[in-house]
């Protein structure tokens, strides 16, 4: 996790910053472990490894001082699962039929440390096709929460498909913004292809 913030407009020049923080109202506060510094060694944002998620509010505050001046500080209440950025799903795999247009894909849930049930996540699912070095248009496909795979009937059995996935919450202390896209994914047949495969890229 990452935590940045700017310099103030009228602060001094040798103004330095310091953030501290308490995960829960059972942990310490703490200072910052490993700061992210600009070009003049003034302290613009914080880098934290390990964070834990918990279900109340992370307490922020950054810190001022100078030898021209008082600085004011800032303080911000957080609660972290809101600005999480979820990973892909993972473990995604293709299987299709030889003869049929069915395609099974399926998948894992994200791993996060707050929430372990499949009933906590919806997918976006994204495919396409290339035609003459040209994508076709995007079939995207939503699955809600519970579900780890979804049934993709081919328009073409001879077409070369391209697969990625992103994952939101959608319930549970989740962040319900769309996280990363996962690599690409292959799967289907081409003309160098006599068989279908998969291929992670």
């Amino acid at each position: 996790m990452n935590c940045t913030w700017q310099r103030g407009r009228g602060a001094p020049g040798d103004t330095q910053y310091f953030l501290y923080w308490q995960n829960s109202r059972y942990d310490n506060t703490t200072e910052c472990e490993l700061y992210i510094k600009d070009e003049n060694g003034r302290n613009i944002g914080c880098r934290f490894q390990n964070v834990k998620i918990h279900t109340e509010k992370a307490y922020f505050m950054v810190n001022g001082s100078s030898k021209d001046s008082l600085i004011q500080f800032y303080d911000e209440y957080i609660q972290l699962y809101k600005i999480e950025k979820l990973m892909p799903p993972s473990n995604i795999a293709v299987h299709c039929e030889e003869i049929k247009n069915d395609c099974i894909i399926q998948w894992q849930r994200p791993q996060i440390n707050h929430s372990n049930k499949d009933k906590c996540f919806r997918y976006e699912i994204s495919i396409k096709y290339k035609v003459r070095r040209i994508f076709s248009p995007t079939f995207n496909i939503n699955r809600y929460g519970g579900v780890n795979s979804h049934t993709f009937q081919r328009p073409n059995t001879r077409k070369k498909y391209y697969l990625k996935m992103r994952a939101a919450g959608s319930a549970c202390l989740v962040s319900p913004a769309w996280g990363e896209w996962s690599a690409p994914v292959e799967f289907g047949k081409s003309k160098s292809m006599p068989s279908d495969t998969l291929h992670p890229e």
